[in-house]
């Protein structure tokens, strides 16, 4: 029995802007042999780059303040040239350094529009002790790591998420924050060929599943399958229980924090627990039926570092096409900063790493393979790594073998202190939503600015 011939339902949860190391850097698997590539504890960063004698210490962070990161890191094209080079300008040969992140938190603006300086810096991009994280951990002890796992590109989420979708961004490495830039967002660039046109192709069934607003709406491409392929996070749970959920899922969190009603997607400034409890929601309603749980795989990704440190140094790629290559900024011939990435399925080992490179056309190179898809999308997805078959297992495990109810280990929290100001991913989905349209929401029905679903009582 081979795991390939086995899995029916691959499940994706793509949360927002965290680093592997400030998630996972310090956890500890209970094997001894399966070592992440993660912190010692000793690791220092230059506090000024122009003065690189003066460090700080990366601490273990163990403050539950550290659950709300305000203001956030920076995580543009230019802002990652400097956390990642340590300059502003990408030098030739691009030889990563990793020591640029505290100089760059430095200096965006707090509260007071003044720079927060490098001692508030480093305090902020401290990485967390597991405990913080009750979820994410629990599940890596449980499950596979994947502790080489790139963002597809150094800049923020829409390139990112396009990349998940369509293996490119077509050459775009920015974030649209306003209508004009969305109105020229939805043209003939971006009606991109995309895994789902692939899965239709081989008779295979798909829908995206979306909190308040689905980021993936900016592809044009996409728009014809509104009534049918986009759904509410609710719907997920409803297929789940009635074992007709699709071959291929994927999931948006909830993107805006209201009163009553907040984002789950970890973007900063919105609190940590809330993802938390958003990926307890998911992984607790696919064990909830054992039939669906024992065809599952659920891969768990952030779609960008976000500003956040992490140590190992991105490696270079192939741009995915000619547009790509051309690029002014940029040529996408190497990936972003290192994010958290999890196989958890009863076909996946048990506290295990691995070691091998992926970014996220990997996991399209995977689906390709697993459903016989009839073709790669991109030069970028068709050399990507598939998922290791030496992270799988001969037979499933019980499920006796797999952690249980979740949503118990989410400590009560108080609600995230109300910004007064939206963030660039925001201000992004607001204008899609507008430029399309639609009252609140980016998806068909339109969706109520907020709204999470079932998610609130999972």
């Amino acid at each position: 029995m081979a795991w390939k011939d086995e899995i029916q339902h691959v499940v994706v949860l793509m949360l927002e802007n965290q680093s592997f190391d400030r998630l996972l850097g310090f956890l500890r698997l209970d094997d001894p042999s399966q070592r992440i590539d993660g912190l010692t504890g000793g690791e220092t960063i230059p506090a000024d780059l122009g003065n690189p004698a003066r460090v700080v210490r990366l601490e273990r962070g163990t403050q539950p303040a550290l659950y709300v990161t305000d203001p956030t890191p920076g995580h543009q094209f230019e802002d990652i040239a400097v956390q990642v080079f340590g300059q502003a300008r990408v030098p030739d040969p691009p030889t990563p350094t990793m020591n640029g992140f505290v100089d760059n938190y430095a200096r965006q603006e707090g509260a007071d529009h003044k720079p927060i300086g490098a001692e508030r810096a480093a305090a902020g991009l401290a990485c967390l002790d597991p405990s913080l994280v009750p979820v994410i951990s629990t599940l890596a002890k449980s499950f596979v790591v994947c502790d080489r796992w790139f963002s597809s590109a150094p800049g923020p989420t829409w390139p990112n998420r396009f990349f998940v979708h369509a293996a490119t961004s077509n050459g775009y490495i920015d974030s649209p924050t306003d209508l004009q830039a969305l109105a020229g967002f939805l043209t003939t660039r971006f009606r991109l060929r995309t895994i789902y046109e692939s899965l239709a192709a081989a008779g295979r069934t798909w829908a995206i599943y979306y909190g308040d607003h689905a980021q993936a709406f900016g592809i044009g491409t996409l728009h014809r399958y509104a009534s049918d392929n986009f759904r509410r996070l609710d719907a997920f749970a409803a297929e789940v229980a009635a074992g007709t959920l699709p071959h291929y899922s994927f999931l948006e969190p909830p993107y805006m924090d209201n009163p009553g009603s907040p984002a789950g997607d970890q973007h900063p400034p919105h609190h940590l627990l809330e993802g938390e409890r958003l990926i307890a929601w998911v992984y607790d309603t696919l064990r909830g039926n054992a039939a669906v749980w024992n065809k599952t795989l659920l891969v768990l990704l952030y779609d960008e570092h976000g500003g956040f440190f992490d140590h190992v140094p991105p490696p270079a790629t192939v741009p995915p096409d000619e547009a790509s290559a051309q690029g002014e900024k940029f040529k996408f011939d190497r990936l972003g900063v290192r994010v958290p990435a999890l196989l958890i399925s009863p076909w996946v080992r048990k506290g295990r790493v691995d070691h091998r490179v992926y970014d996220h056309t990997s996991l399209l190179a995977t689906v390709k393979g697993l459903f016989g898809l009839p073709a790669f999308l991109t030069k970028r997805d068709a050399q990507a790594n598939p998922l290791d078959d030496a992270s799988f297992l001969p037979t499933p495990r019980a499920l006796d073998d797999t952690p249980a109810n979740l949503a118990a280990l989410v400590p009560s929290h108080a609600p995230s202190p109300p910004s007064d100001k939206l963030s660039d991913l925001q201000q992004s989905l607001v204008a899609l939503s507008a430029v399309l349209g639609g009252a609140g929401g980016t998806g068909v029905p339109r969706p109520a600015v907020g709204g999470r679903g079932e998610i609130q009582s999972p």
